[in-house]
């Protein structure tokens, strides 16, 4: 179980962004986790990405970079 992201793990979500040449500044990841964890579309057109708290990191961020990408507008 996960308390807090690390830095690490923020650095493996940027990636996403990073490798597509998106804005790191159209992100927010809060510190703290929460399960079931997810990807929220904000009013001010970022995205809110919350980290879940338990299972393995590594799948969650394979399984919701389609989704952190949609949301910003991109389309591979």
């Amino acid at each position: 179980m996960r308390d807090m992201v690390t830095f690490p793990q923020i650095e493996q979500i940027l990636e996403i962004l990073d490798d597509r040449g998106i804005n790191r500044e159209l992100i927010e990841i809060p510190l703290g986790t929460r399960d079931p964890g997810g990807v929220d579309k904000l009013k001010n057109g970022k995205i809110r990405v919350v980290v879940p708290s338990d299972g393995d990191f590594d799948a969650w961020v394979e399984s919701v970079q389609g989704e952190i990408l949609a949301a910003l507008g991109w389309s591979e």
